[in-house]
């Protein structure tokens, strides 16, 4: 085996500690050489349990090490910009984490770097390379659903999971509230099934259980596509429910599609038909993280295209951007691409 890609994780929160330093550390064709979080304690506590030696408070001195190739950023929103083309222009290869930007300008800005410094910038759309969502995926390409024309999906939390006093109720921080959180995961699975088809305009609301805070914690939407194709979302953290609740449903003239679980049905000779095929796997998440992170060195150790782009975060940066517009003007809002 040749040299080790060299990944340095800046930002050691649940995200990190609980999807991404396993699934790296599962993969032997890289080893994690560096932290970087500005809470000490934590930093030293990871290092300390992953023998790892470096560990850097400050972003700058990360980014300036020679020996870290690539890095992983899960810092809050805000932040994903900055360091992604931080890191980018010091000659890092770059794994971000979801929402990419906080906004469309700053992805562009970010999917710009990238081409200018030769550099692989790939977002953390991780819900797309889901076992069951790639298999509703052929299902859907190979026509057995037939013509789609109506999709829905939503991630509900309860309230006991919500709280103010993180950043993500800060709007500075989050940049947004549960739609551009729990929003942006909702379409990348959506996105990806139903393309390439994409969202022309979208009409948005959004509703703060708290008057004083500073971002919506339940948001719906209403995409519109070329055809007469329709995608719902609703999005909530802080409901009166004791479960956390996340479903997609995918319908077609033949067919249909639904998560979670997987169920997939179609009409036979004039009968409802269970196709479900049987996955091999049972935490599809995990594997969803692993595949990602094997995708991320592939690409830059056998300098190859990965079939995730920071494009397709763009677009749901575009996405959002709109919803936001419409949920403020309350009209229907034009995607623009």
């Amino acid at each position: 085996m040749g040299k080790k890609l060299r990944i340095g994780i800046i930002g050691c929160g649940a995200q990190a500690q609980l999807a991404y330093i396993p699934a790296f550390r599962r993969n032997h064709a890289c080893e994690i050489v560096a932290l970087c979080d500005t809470d000490v304690r934590k930093l030293n506590a990871i290092g300390s349990r992953y023998n790892i030696k470096k560990r850097y408070e400050d972003f700058d001195d990360l980014r300036n090490d020679p020996e870290v190739d690539a890095v992983l950023i899960a810092t809050p929103n805000y932040l994903h910009a900055p360091m992604a083309i931080g890191a980018m222009e010091y000659g890092k290869d770059v794994l971000c984490e979801m929402p990419m930007a906080v906004n469309s300008s700053d992805a562009i800005e970010m999917c710009e770097t990238a081409k200018r410094e030769k550099r692989k910038l790939i977002p953390c759309l991780n819900d797309r390379l889901r076992p069951d969502v790639i298999t509703i995926k052929k299902f859907i390409d190979g026509g057995e659903l037939g013509s789609i024309y109506y999709t829905k999906g939503g991630w509900l939390r309860g309230k006991t999971e919500w709280s103010l006093t993180s950043w993500w109720g800060e709007r500075l921080r989050a940049g947004g509230g549960v739609f551009l959180s729990l929003g942006s995961q909702i379409l990348d699975f959506a996105l990806s099934l139903l393309e390439p088809a994409k969202p022309v305009s979208v009409v948005g609301t959004i509703y703060k259980r708290e008057i004083a805070a500073e971002v919506e914690d339940t948001a719906f939407a209403l995409l519109r596509f070329p055809s007469d194709l329709v995608l719902t979302i609703e999005v909530g953290w802080s409901l009166l429910q004791e479960k956390d609740f996340t479903y997609f449903n995918i319908f077609g003239n033949k067919g249909a599609a639904l998560l979670n679980p997987i169920q997939i049905h179609r009409e036979m000779h004039g009968h409802l038909v269970n196709v479900t095929p049987s996955l091999p796997e049972k935490d599809f998440q995990k594997a969803s993280y692993q595949l990602l992170v094997d995708l991320f060195v592939d690409a830059i150790l056998k300098g190859i295209e990965c079939p995730i782009r920071c494009e397709d975060a763009l677009l749901i940066n575009q996405i959002i951007d709109a919803f936001y517009e419409s949920a403020n003007t309350k009209k229907e809002v034009a995607i623009i691409t």
